[in-house]
């Protein structure tokens, strides 16, 4: 059976409708409805075998597009990626100026000294310079005649070798004889006679003169110092020698006599006390003569402004280190000075005085 196709032109555009012989008429396309929010994605299937591509059939009218469906949720921050490796340093900037020095501190206390090293060891000696030229030697004197030779006799025992005697001066040495003619023909030998006496010892030659010494060579350095031999027995304490006599006790302060005025003479009961002088104006502490014996001693002190100021009696001679040796002074409040009594009315001041 042949199919009859009719092509009917509808209200929508590019949309036809096709009529088999055994059936009616196709109704036209409706309006497309809104698109509905879109469902939640499902996994994705596996893929299957791509089928024959069908002829492209006719393209339909495009519908209406549908409202937006809302935006979803925006998914979960995925993982930071690993932090990518640094790069390479940049070159080092170019040095800036050097500022000014500041001043320099002081100079630290000096530390305490260090230990002294060990001692290096001695050099070699150095050699030995060359000696000088001997002096000429001087003429040998004569050798006297010798005496014909006695009969030796037996020998004894040695006997015990005596302890050697100091050398005696050796005498002149007598002038040599003349020798004998010697003959050719040797004769019997003759018995030995007697030794005669030996004939004076010939005058010693002068002795030439000394050659210059050689210059003296180049001292070497110190051989390495030997080992410290063992140290000796100690000797026997000696015996203690007696004990000196006790010398005299020194006097002990005996009290104090409070002066306030501006003069004061010092009397025999001062001997051994602290004469204390205390006044805003000066003061002046007289020694009298014929009061003191020789070993007496005074103590005086400034207690106040008012110097102190050490005066003469008559016939007295005051010995000091004072800017005026006679008439010394106090140096200032709370200064004092010993009076000493070194023979009949000289006295002797020694202290903080001026």
């Amino acid at each position: 059976m042949s199919e009859t196709i009719i092509v009917i032109e509808s209200i929508t555009p590019q949309v036809s409708v096709t009529f088999a012989a055994d059936q009616g008429p196709q109704g036209g396309q409706g309006a497309t409805g809104p698109t509905g929010p879109a469902g939640p994605t499902g996994p994705i299937g596996a893929t299957g075998a791509t089928g024959a591509t069908g002829n492209t059939g006719a393209t339909g009218a495009t519908g209406n597009t549908g409202d937006t469906g809302p935006t979803g949720p925006t998914g979960d921050t995925g993982p930071t990626g690993p932090t990518g490796a640094t790069g390479s340093t940049g070159s080092t900037g170019a040095t800036g100026s050097t500022g000014p020095t500041g001043p320099q501190g002081s100079t630290g206390a000096t530390g305490s000294t260090g230990a002294t090293g060990a001692t290096g060891a001695t050099g070699s000696q150095g050699p030995t310079g060359p000696t000088g030229s001997t002096g000429a030697t001087g003429p040998t004197g004569a050798t006297g005649a010798t005496g014909a030779t006695g009969d030796t006799g037996p020998v004894g025992p040695t006997g015990l070798v005596g302890p050697t005697g100091p050398t005696g001066d050796t005498g002149p040495t007598g002038p040599t004889g003349a020798t004998g003619a010697a003959s050719t023909v040797p004769g019997p030998t003759g018995a030995t006679g007697d030794t005669g006496p030996t004939g004076p010892t010939g005058a010693t030659g002068a002795t030439g003169a000394q050659g210059a010494t050689g210059p003296t060579g180049a001292t070497g350095s110190a051989g390495a110092t030997g080992a410290t031999g063992p140290t000796g027995p100690t000797g026997s304490a000696g015996a203690t020698g007696p004990t000196g006599a006790t010398g005299a006790t020194g006097s002990n302060l005996t009290g104090f006599n409070t002066q306030t005025g501006t003069s004061y003479t010092l009397v025999i009961g001062d001997k051994d006390k602290m004469v204390t002088a205390n006044n805003a104006a000066a003061i002046t502490v007289t020694v009298p003569p014929s009061v003191f014996s020789a070993n007496d001693q005074i103590h005086v002190a400034q207690y106040g402004a008012g110097q102190v100021t050490f005066a003469q009696g008559s016939g007295v001679t005051i010995n000091s280190t004072g800017a005026t040796t006679t008439a010394p002074k106090l140096r200032t409040n709370k200064s004092a000075a010993t009076v000493i009594c070194t023979a009949s009315n000289t006295f002797l001041i020694v202290g903080d005085i001026a």
